[in-house]
């Protein structure tokens, strides 16, 4: 067999060949920025595990401090004056009033991630937008799926007051949680839900 006779049966195992390794560094080109380094913009920038999906512990709900209800048979309770409708800290409604938003000094701005968990499009970027805005930095964006039952502001060991100090500047991000597994680690991680639609939009 000549040696052309041989390069012509092999040609077609070269081009397949070829393809297949195009192919692998077009998927490894897409999808391989997954470092966690804060320069991607994907849900693996925030989300590092193989399950994207988190459902957070029913339990949590009850660790947001509930005032004890007032019995409206207790005298001293009429006697104290502080019922819904003597008490100077609250509106007509008998509700206490938002806290005035405060701005966070530069040292606690440290950058985070935001995560759509809604079906509102673009959300994540509204909310950079605002951030932004306020002076933090926004490292990276994408979707989520979950079952975060409110807009939540996520942080790493040692960045509690960062979030405390983010969620004070911004109240439509009303919860404050240790972060969860699977997560980027290093910076905090808002998780915005329908609750921060309505905000927005209203």
């Amino acid at each position: 067999m000549t040696m052309r006779e041989r390069l012509d049966r092999a040609w077609p195992s070269l081009v397949a060949l070829l393809g297949t390794v195009g192919v692998v560094l077009v998927l490894l080109f897409i999808f391989g920025d997954n470092t966690g380094d804060g320069t991607g913009d994907d849900l693996g920038d925030i989300v590092v595990g193989d399950d994207p999906e988190f459902e957070e512990d029913p339990a949590d709900e009850d660790d947001e401090p509930t005032g004890e209800p007032t019995d409206p048979a207790d005298p001293e309770a009429d006697e104290s004056g502080e019922d819904a409708g003597e008490s100077g800290d609250e509106n007509e409604n008998g509700e206490e009033p938002d806290p005035e938003p405060t701005t966070a000094p530069p040292e606690l701005r440290s950058p985070v991630g935001i995560a759509n968990q809604t079906a509102v499009q673009g959300l994540e970027l509204r909310a950079q937008e605002r951030l932004e805005a306020g002076g933090w930095e926004v490292a990276a964006t994408s979707g989520f799926e979950g079952n975060v039952p409110a807009t939540t502001v996520y942080y790493p060991p040692g960045m509690e007051e960062q979030a405390q100090a983010l969620s004070r500047q911004f109240p439509e991000i009303g919860r404050v949680e240790p972060t969860f597994e699977g997560v980027n680690q290093t910076r905090l991680v808002i998780v915005l839900v329908e609750d921060y639609s309505d905000v927005v939009d209203g």
